[in-house]
């Protein structure tokens, strides 16, 4: 058993990740819930976490308000609660590790702001390996120049409406960035209309695959003649999102107020 256990509350607990959170959670040895919050009128509230999350009863009931109470707050709900979720953590002082993505212009202005009061932990993938995969990303477009063709393959459940992912977006950006590129004037996603034309100098080429069950496969691969190097990240449980952002949570604890991503969570802020 950890001599510190680290209080989290989760807010989105009957959503996909909440309920997962949860169950990370209560099979640590480093973390204690201590709180969960279901949207306001959901039908989550009044619950037992655990039975919400398909476990036993844990002792925590789901509110529709969220409490910190000197807890890490953990966010994985709905952009349209950003603002106020981030505003009450900066009430109670208390850090954020938040994972909910489509938040507009004025959420991230208000955590932009809440960073200079309480440290913030903010991405959009809270995958270790992928935020290590970005890195090395960038790492290798630099060393090997834009002269070397950069294409990604991404596999996906057959269920994902998006395509390319955002994930496979984020290792594009990266190589772009790294070779000093604009990705919009490089980026292709197809090429059934240009059978006759070959591959165009420097562009990013990504292909979607949609089928069966597949949490996540990304594939970068940089090629030139007689040599190809490639990265692979594949991800077979969803539970890696939720263990990424407990590290994060752990992690932020005991940061002064800042504004930090899963990059900075595993030291690799400043590489690539």
């Amino acid at each position: 058993m950890s001599e510190h256990l680290t209080p989290v509350v989760i807010v989105g607990a009957r959503g996909r990740m909440g309920r997962v959170l949860i169950r990370e959670v209560t099979g640590s040895d480093n973390f204690v819930l201590v709180g969960a919050v279901d949207r306001s009128g959901g039908p989550g509230r009044g619950l037992d976490a655990g039975r919400l999350a398909g476990t036993v009863d844990i002792g925590v009931t789901v509110t529709d308000e969220l409490i910190p109470r000197r807890a890490v707050v953990v966010d994985f709900s709905l952009p349209q609660a950003t603002v106020g979720n981030i505003r009450r953590c900066v009430d109670a002082g208390v850090p954020l590790v938040l994972g909910t993505t489509g938040i507009d212009a004025e959420a991230r202005a208000v955590l932009s702001e809440a960073s200079r009061t309480i440290p913030i932990v903010s991405d959009a993938n809270f995958s270790v390996g992928i935020t290590l995969l970005s890195r090395l990303a960038g790492l290798a477009a630099r060393a090997l120049g834009p002269s070397w063709d950069t294409e990604i393959i991404e596999i996906h459940h057959k269920h994902k409406r998006d395509a390319p992912s955002g994930t496979a977006l984020r290792l594009a950006k990266a190589v772009a960035k790294a070779t000093d590129r604009n990705l919009a004037d490089l980026i292709r996603t197809d090429r059934s209309g240009s059978a006759s034309e070959p591959r165009h100098e420097g562009e990013i080429g990504i292909v979607a695959v949609r089928g069966g069950d597949s949490v996540g496969e990304h594939t970068l691969m940089f090629l030139t003649d007689g040599e190809r190097i490639e990265l692979s990240h594949r991800a077979s449980d969803r539970a890696i999102f939720a263990r990424g952002a407990l590290r994060a949570a752990r992690w932020v604890e005991s940061r002064e107020p800042g504004l930090y991503s899963m990059a900075d969570v595993l030291g690799l802020a400043d590489l690539g």
